[in-house]
């Protein structure tokens, strides 16, 4: 696409020799807020359904993107056609019912082949956890961390029952209100009792 081409040759003038200060001091790791700041920025645009906002904030996030392969590609690490065409392969590979012969007809059938699949290909993992950023905020990577539970019919102690939008967030809301009331943080120790069963999973699935 010319666009993207286009855009490729903004970021091949910022990174020159002869190019942005700023941008030819990043690093990797100091890129890292940029990046994390532009999907959250992303996610709130998509909140609030206006597309303009989305429009900017997806492009924020793309650049980032591309800063991140052009300095591989500056420190002859990997190229941005590496990241393309990786991701072009997985999508073809996780997707068999497209590009393939596989039949489904429901949507849990379509998950239970990109899990499948992904399980092969993360085979030298030594759990279904290993994979889930610990950078995730803790209620999103509880939620992750569950389902992979959930998937290998690993025994929870909760109670299952169907609750609306509203009435999770507000029972979510008690609870932080609870946490504030008694002195607690709540972010520690969801992460402490989450970290009890991540464990604990791990121990069961070991042997």
């Amino acid at each position: 696409m010319k666009s993207f081409d286009k855009l490729l040759e903004v970021s091949d003038r910022l990174l020159a020799q002869d190019g942005c200060p700023w941008d030819r001091e990043q690093t990797f790791k100091s890129l890292r807020p940029y990046l994390l700041e532009e999907a959250h920025e992303a996610l709130e645009a998509i909140d609030e359904d206006q597309d303009e906002m989305i429009i900017e904030e997806l492009g924020d996030l793309l650049y980032i993107i591309i800063f991140y392969a052009k300095l591989g590609a500056i420190q002859e690490r990997f190229t941005i056609e590496e990241v393309l065409e990786t991701v072009r392969e997985k999508m073809v590979r996780r997707h068999p019912h497209i590009f393939g012969d596989v039949k489904v007809k429901k949507v849990e059938e379509v998950i239970y082949h990109w899990e499948r699949i992904k399980k092969l290909e993360k085979s030298s993992r030594k759990s279904p956890l290993e994979g889930i950023p610990k950078s995730l905020g803790i209620v999103s990577r509880a939620q992750k961390v569950l389902r992979k539970m959930i998937s290998e019919d690993f025994e929870l102690p909760f109670m299952k029952k169907q609750l609306t939008e509203e009435e999770l967030g507000e029972q979510l809301l008690s609870l932080v209100y609870q946490a504030e009331a008694s002195g607690i943080d709540s972010e520690q120790v969801m992460r402490k009792a989450l970290k009890n069963y991540e464990n604990n999973f791990v121990d069961n699935y070991n042997i």
